[in-house]
């Protein structure tokens, strides 16, 4: 789908897409919720699809150093610390669900 048509679709012109895409002017909310509709998509994802990729991108990454910094914490602990260690996951497992 062209600019032109997308615009025709919404109710604005082509040029007005392509200033919208190139962040020069910012769209009503209306517009967008048109918008998101026409292309068949959530409006968060058409919002905020890049910031997305990046917290998700983050998000592993912390993730990943989180798993690594546990794993070497318990490599260090006694047993009676283990236990202790289990006890208090599991307890924080039960109470979140």
């Amino acid at each position: 789908m062209t600019k032109e048509e997308l615009g025709e679709r919404v109710g604005v012109s082509g040029v007005t897409i392509g200033y919208w895409e190139n962040g020069r002017n910012e769209p009503r909310m209306g517009k967008v919720e048109q918008i998101a509709s026409v292309l068949n998509v959530d409006i968060d994802d058409l919002l905020f699809n890049e910031d997305l990729d990046k917290i998700k991108a983050n998000s592993k990454s912390l993730i990943s150093d989180v798993k690594k910094q546990t794993i070497d914490l318990i490599k260090n602990l006694n047993d009676e610390d283990v236990e202790l260690f289990k006890q208090l996951m599991e307890r924080s497992i039960n109470k979140s669900e």
